[in-house]
């Protein structure tokens, strides 16, 4: 066995880094080889020297000593951020039941309430509500679409949906006829046309 093999071998068994057959190896050669007996020896106390030393306990600096980190760090002009959060006043918007505006469509029977936009992802929220018998025609979905029931009855596609029920429209869907006999309302979630993500308030 090689000089540099044997230090090698000998050092990962000081470290503990050795499989058990290694390490097995290592000490048969040991134990039959004063050298090699002698260079494990070496490397034990050398390893078990350094482990000592690395693992002392650290000592707390002096009051004055942070005293004075700390006022250095005070005094070092910090980075301001590129932009400033924006706080709860402008960033946030509330609406009670009995604020908004409704606002009547060319579908007779049909009303909606804007209630917010998203401009950053261009989706638009508002209330629909359905007039009892009110028949909204077939169409086609340019875009995503989200309907949440909150009261009353809807029939649209063979089912009726009440107040909890939802459905979701993907881009392209045939829409068939839709009929409200007693009437409700429902949050709708859609991409909003341009014009309108001027108009509504965010």
């Amino acid at each position: 066995m090689k000089c540099t093999n044997l230090q090698e071998l000998a050092a990962a068994h000081a470290a503990g880094a050795l499989s058990r057959g290694d390490a097995a190896h290592v000490e048969a050669l040991a134990a039959h080889d004063p050298d090699v007996r002698d260079e494990l020896a070496r490397l034990h106390d050398t390893t078990t020297a350094f482990v000592a030393g690395t693992s002392e306990t650290r000592s707390e600096p002096s009051a004055a000593v942070r005293s004075r980190i700390l006022e250095a760090i005070r005094r070092t002009p910090q980075a301001v951020p590129t932009s400033a959060p924006i706080s709860p006043a402008a960033g946030m918007r509330f609406l009670s039941r009995d604020q908004g505006e409704w606002v009547t469509t060319p579908t007779p029977g049909l009303r909606i309430k804007p209630l917010s936009i998203s401009r950053d992802v261009g989706y638009w929220m508002f209330l629909a509500e359905l007039a009892p018998g009110t028949r909204f025609p077939e169409h086609d979905h340019a875009s995503s679409e989200e309907l949440y029931m909150i009261s009353g009855d809807l029939i649209t596609e063979g089912h009726t949906l009440r107040a909890g029920d939802f459905i979701h429209f993907e881009p392209g869907t045939h829409h068939h006829e839709l009929v409200s006999p007693g009437g409700c309302v429902a949050l709708m979630v859609e991409r909003a046309p341009q014009a309108r993500r001027e108009a509504v308030p965010a």
